[in-house]
């Protein structure tokens, strides 16, 4: 009897122990040691894991929800610079006379207008003044250059040598727009005069590579 005393206060610390440090054990009831039971597990409590996997789970959530929002803001943001700059670009290109113009072409097409049509001047790449706002020269890859001129004297001189010398060719005349070229050698110097406004537009070709006429008529400064 003093032997199965013993062995049951054993049991019973080793039980208490094991619940305070929650870890599953097994234990015997205070019996003889030939009629033992058998072993009875101990459940652990779970709710401390179950909590931290639901916040876990929270802050994962919380993290993606934050995540998503940040990116749809960015979106909303970005859409809305586009939106403002294909507006600002619309409004510019409806401005009349200059949508199809680099900058310095504008500027020397609202001048010099009167002698040549708009898509002349879209075909500029550039027109550089030589002489203030009364003189340009204007280039593209496509038709080459041409020189600006606005001068109520030089529009009269070029008048007189277009219509009274032998070596030019007016093709039209209508008193104050006076249109043709005139040949030294195999260059022709291609003319557009408007005596009403003081102002000369002249480009300079090949006549062996080019006929005069029908680089007029191509280049819209003539019918």
């Amino acid at each position: 009897m003093r032997r199965i005393t013993l062995t049951c206060l054993d049991t019973t610390r080793a039980t208490a122990a094991a619940l305070l440090l929650g870890v599953g054990v097994s234990a015997a009831a205070c019996s003889s040691d030939d009629t033992a039971p058998a072993d009875v597990p101990v459940e652990t409590t779970t709710a401390g894991a179950e909590s931290a996997t639901s916040e876990a789970d929270a802050s994962e959530e919380t993290s993606a929800a934050s995540s998503t929002v940040s990116t749809t803001d960015s979106k909303v943001e970005s859409s809305a610079a586009e939106s403002s700059e294909a507006s600002e670009g619309a409004s510019a290109s409806k401005e009349p006379g200059t949508e199809k113009l680099e900058k310095s072409v504008a500027k020397a097409y609202d001048i010099f207008a009167p002698v040549a049509p708009e898509e002349l001047f879209a075909l500029f790449d550039r027109c550089d003044s030589t002489g203030g706002d009364d003189s340009y020269n204007c280039s593209g890859p496509e038709v080459g250059q041409f020189q600006f001129f606005r001068s109520h004297s030089k529009a009269k001189q070029t008048t007189q040598v277009l219509t009274e010398l032998r070596s030019s060719q007016v093709i039209e005349d209508d008193g104050d727009r006076v249109v043709g070229w005139s040949t030294l050698g195999t260059t022709a110097v291609i003319t557009v005069v408007d005596n009403k406004e003081g102002m000369v537009m002249q480009q300079m070709i090949s006549s062996d590579q080019e006929d005069p006429e029908e680089k007029i008529k191509e280049l819209g400064l003539a019918k």
